[in-house]
């Protein structure tokens, strides 16, 4: 028999702590996404973080503006969590889900979720285009900048697999897609989420190096988004323009030697 006491109501579970983190250095920050622990190694977002309060900014502003209450935000490539954080503290009632497969990154991501008590699930895996093992590479200082790479050996392995597989039922309101060159995949592996999801909106990043350095066509790339049945809009300071694969390439080359771009992607 159950027993219940005045003024008390059931409420859901907890969810259930991470595991506690042992490991190098990490630092906690005050940010417009909240208290935020990033490693100390860091010598890019961590010292942007500390003078700014603010990671990103153009980016974020882009994002806002489809910000509302109930957002279901998929983040990928989500580091240590700054964009889900802003969107659980600025969206009462979102439903975050969060990749991020950096052994170290997705550890402090899962972290800062918990600490947050915001819906949001933290994967520690990257999204593709099919299931496989991925090497990953990290630039020095610099733990953003994390790729994988076509070899067979490495210090960091990290699992993959398309998002239809992980959340076959998942429908998504907003997405931000920032995995240094493999967007391509990881918008492959979510076709079937893209047609659930008629209002979705993409930010994806567009790098046209980081693409070549793979052995892809930036202009390709582009193609097979619009193959995607996406319609393919570019943010270019404050606004968001219609460009041809050409202005998107010359405004990517006029940035410097890794110029790069948000795409803005939504269905046709």
């Amino acid at each position: 028999m159950k027993l219940s006491l005045p003024g008390l109501r059931a409420t859901a579970p907890a969810p259930t702590p991470p595991r506690p983190y042992a490991g190098e250095e990490l630092v906690c920050l005050l940010t417009d996404a909240g208290r935020l622990w990033i490693p100390a190694t860091d010598g890019v977002m961590r010292p942007f973080l500390e003078e700014r309060g603010t990671w990103e900014p153009e980016e974020g502003a882009l994002l806002a503006q489809f910000f509302r209450p109930g957002l279901r935000f998929l983040d990928v490539g989500a580091n240590v969590g700054y964009f889900s954080r802003l969107v659980a503290m600025s969206c009462p009632g979102a439903v975050i889900h969060a990749f991020e497969p950096h052994p170290l990154t997705s550890r402090v991501l899962e972290l800062n979720a918990w600490e947050s008590g915001a819906d949001i699930t933290a994967h520690a895996m990257a999204l593709s285009a099919g299931d496989r093992l991925l090497t990953l590479s990290t630039a020095e200082s610099n733990l953003g900048d994390t790729r994988s790479r076509a070899e067979d050996h490495g210090t960091m392995l990290a699992p993959a697999a398309p998002l239809d597989e992980v959340l076959p039922d998942a429908v998504f309101d907003l997405v931000k897609i920032d995995v240094q060159g493999f967007e391509p995949e990881a918008l492959a592996g979510m076709a079937g989420m893209l047609l659930r999801s008629p209002g979705v909106v993409v930010v994806a990043e567009f790098m046209p190096v980081a693409l070549r350095e793979r052995g892809l066509d930036p202009v390709e790339v582009l193609k097979g988004y619009r193959d995607l049945g996406l319609k393919i809009r570019t943010q270019v300071a404050a606004d968001v323009a219609e460009l041809s694969p050409v202005e998107i390439l010359r405004t990517c080359d006029t940035a410097g030697e890794i110029g790069q771009v948000n795409l803005v992607l939504t269905r046709r």
